[in-house]
C-alpha cells in the first residue's frame, strides 16, 4: 500500500471515524488484526453500522481496508492483542489523523485513565501511545527545476518523503511532461483508484494508472478497474487477498492435527495388515499338523527330527520340525500355532473395525476444516465495490461472470480424492468448489463440510440432494452462471431431474440446522435468502465433476 494510497484512504475514512466505538479486536492471521468499529458515522442507508478495520502490517505489501465482513476465523489471542483489548474494548474514537508519507494512522480513544492513542503503522503493526503524537508538517514537494528521472534513478530521492518506491518505479517510464502532470495531481489530493487484475487472480493496487511497461514487468495478463470511492477498492482488495490467505492459512493450521492423526491410523492400519499376513501363516500350519497326524505311527514315540518327509497326493512334502521336540510335541506345536492364528485374526477384525472407525473420524474432522483449502476461484470485481455477499433473486449479481476458469486439476482432484464417498466434488464454470450429497448421509456430511458464510442450495418443491458452493469468506460474490449450475445439480438429484428446468431455493449455511432426531439430511431453515430457476443439463455432472 504505497502512501499516496494510504493518503487517501485516510482522507476518505477519518472524517467518519470521531464518535465511532471500538469492539472485538482480535488477529486471525500473522501480521493481520482486526478491528471491530460500530457507530452512526461509519453507517449508510440499507447498510448496517458494523465495519471491520483490517491492518495487515508487513514491510513487502502491507494493507489497511475497511469491511462489511469479518473472518469467521477463530485464534487464541496473543498477549498483543490482550493489551489492545485492556486499553481500547468498547471506547470510543475521539480523533483520528495521519502522518500519510510515514504510512501511520493515529487513533484518539476515550481511555479509563485518559487519552490513549492507538497507532496503525502499515510496517510495524498496531501500538498504543499514552503521550499525543507529533505533529504532522506536510512535506516538500520537487518543483519544476528537478529533475524527476534523476531524482529517481540516484540518490536524491532519499530528501524527498513524496517520491515513494511505488513512485519510483512509474515515474522514469513516463516523459518528462507527464510524469510532472502525475506529481501535480498527487500532490492536490484526491482522484481515483486503479485496480488491476490478472487471470490468476493477482491483484495490484495503484493512486495513478500504470504504465503499460510496468505492468509488463509485473507479468501476466491485466486487466484496468477505476473505482471512485478509495475504501470500496481498499475492501474489495482486502477481502481478495487478506482474507482468503488469512482463511486458508486458518484452515491449514486447523487441518494438520487431523491430517497427523489421519496418518498415525493409516501407518497402524498398515501394520496390521502385515500383522495379518502373520497370522494367517499360523493359521496355515493347521494344515502341516494334520499331514504329520495322518502319518503318526510312522514316527516313535520319543523320536525327534530335524525334518520329516511326508507322503501327499502331490508327492513327498519334507516338513521342517523343531529338533528339540519330538515328532509328537512338533504336531501339537503346529495345532496350539494355528489355533493362536486363528484367535488373533479374529482379534484383528475388532480391532481393524476401531481404528477404520477412528480415521474415518479423523477424515471426517480434518474435511471439515480444511473444505476449502482449493475454494472459489477469484471473482470478478465490482466497479462499485463491496456490493452485497447476497446474489439478488433472478437477476442475482447482475455481473458478467469470468469467462474463464482457473485450471484446478491437481489440487481438485487430490481433494475430491479425500472427500467422504457420499459425497461429490464439482468445480463451477466461474471456478467456485460445490460439493454435493449422493444420499441422506451425503447431505448430512455435505454440511458439516459448509462454512457459515458459503450458499446451500435446495430444489424448493420437493426432496432433493444438498449443494454447497464454497466461498473463500463472506465478501465474495457468487457469479450467476455457478448459482445456476448448482442449482441445476440440486435438481439432478430430485424428482425433477427429467425435466426442463426447476425452482432452487438457497440460503447461507449458517441458517441451515439439522433437525434433531431426524433422519440424516433432514434440516431447519431460519433464514432464507430467495430462490430462482435453473434450467437442467443432463450433461452438466459429467462436464463439472472432479476426479
Amino acid at each position: 500500500m504505497d502512501a499516496h494510497l494510504f493518503r487517501r484512504f485516510c482522507d476518505a475514512l477519518l472524517p467518519s471515524l470521531p464518535g465511532v466505538r471500538l469492539e472485538k479486536i482480535y488477529q486471525p492471521g500473522q501480521g493481520v488484526t482486526i478491528f471491530g468499529l460500530y457507530g452512526a458515522p461509519l453507517s449508510s442507508p440499507g447498510n448496517s453500522a458494523k465495519r471491520h478495520l483490517a491492518l495487515k502490517a508487513e514491510r513487502k505489501a502491507p494493507l489497511l481496508f475497511v469491511s462489511e465482513h469479518k473472518l469467521t476465523v477463530n485464534a487464541h489471542p496473543p498477549a498483543q492483542i490482550m493489551r489492545l483489548r485492556k486499553y481500547l474494548y468498547d471506547h470510543r474514537i475521539r480523533s483520528a489523523s495521519a502522518h500519510w508519507t510515514e504510512r501511520r494512522l493515529y487513533l484518539e480513544v476515550e481511555g479509563d485513565d485518559g487519552p490513549v492513542w492507538l497507532t496503525l503503522d502499515l510496517r510495524e503493526g498496531p501500538s498504543l501511545l499514552f503521550d499525543p503524537p507529533p505533529p504532522f508538517e506536510e512535506p516538500r514537494w520537487p518543483d519544476a527545476s528537478v529533475s524527476l528521472r534523476e531524482l529517481c534513478e540516484g540518490e536524491q530521492w532519499r530528501d524527498w518523503p513524496v517520491i515513494t518506491p511505488a513512485l519510483r518505479r512509474t515515474l522514469p517510464l513516463l516523459d518528462d511532461e507527464d510524469a510532472a502532470a502525475l506529481l501535480a495531481d498527487l500532490q492536490s489530493g484526491g482522484g481515483d483508484v486503479f485496480v488491476y487484475e490478472n487471470s490468476n487472480g493477482g491483484l495490484e493496487l495503484s493512486a495513478w494508472p500504470l504504465p503499460s511497461a510496468r505492468l509488463k514487468k509485473l507479468g501476466g495478463d491485466w486487466k484496468e478497474q477505476v473505482w471512485e470511492d478509495p475504501l470500496a477498492a481498499l475492501a474489495f482488495t482486502g477481502e481478495h487477498s487478506v482474507y482468503r490467505n488469512v482463511g486458508e492459512e486458518a484452515r491449514k493450521n486447523a487441518a494438520r492435527p487431523h491430517e497427523a492423526e489421519v496418518r498415525r491410523l493409516t501407518r497402524l492400519l498398515e501394520k496390521l495388515d502385515g500383522e495379518e499376513t502373520r497370522l494367517q501363516a499360523l493359521c496355515a500350519r493347521r494344515q502341516d499338523a494334520l499331514l504329520l497326524q495322518s502319518q503318526l505311527y510312522r514316527f516313535g514315540k520319543e523320536e525327534k527330527a530335524a525334518s520329516v518327509v511326508l507322503e501327499t497326493e502331490q508327492g513327498a512334502q519334507e516338513l521342517k520340525l523343531d529338533p528339540r521336540l519330538t515328532v509328537r510335541e512338533n504336531m501339537m506345536s503346529l495345532f496350539h500355532q494355528a489355533a493362536r492364528g486363528k484367535r488373533g485374526l479374529e482379534h484383528l477384525a475388532g480391532r481393524r473395525a476401531v481404528i477404520q472407525a477412528e480415521r474415518e473420524a479423523a477424515t471426517e474432522a480434518m474435511l471439515r476444516s480444511a473444505a476449502s483449502l482449493s475454494g472459489a476461484g477469484p471473482s470478478a470485481p465490482s466497479h462499485h465495490g463491496g456490493g452485497s455477499a447476497r446474489p439478488a433473486p433472478g437477476v442475482l449479481s447482475g455481473k458478467a461472470a469470468r469467462v474463464a476458469a482457473q485450471e484446478h486439476s491437481g489440487k481438485s482432484s487430490r481433494f475430491s480424492a479425500q472427500l467422504p464417498k457420499q459425497v461429490q466434488a464439482f468445480r463451477s464454470s466461474d471456478g467456485f468448489l460445490i460439493l454435493r450429497g449422493r444420499d441422506t448421509r451425503g447431505n448430512a456430511l455435505a454440511l458439516k463440510l459448509a462454512a457459515p458464510h458459503d450458499y446451500w442450495l435446495h430444489t424448493a418443491d420437493g426432496p432433493s440432494a444438498h449443494v454447497i458452493i464454497r466461498r473463500d469468506h463472506a465478501g465474495q460474490e457468487v457469479p450467476e452462471r455457478t448459482l445456476l449450475e448448482a442449482g441445476a445439480l440440486a435438481a439432478l438429484k430430485s424428482s425433477r431431474k427429467d425435466e426442463a428446468w426447476a425452482q432452487i431455493q438457497y440460503s447461507l449455511a449458517r441458517y441451515i440446522h439439522p433437525m434433531k432426531g431426524a433422519a440424516p439430511g433432514m434440516v431447519r431453515i431460519d433464514r432464507s435468502e430467495g430462490s430462482f430457476r435453473a434450467d437442467i443439463d443432463p450433461n452438466l455432472e459429467e462436464k463439472l465433476k472432479l476426479a
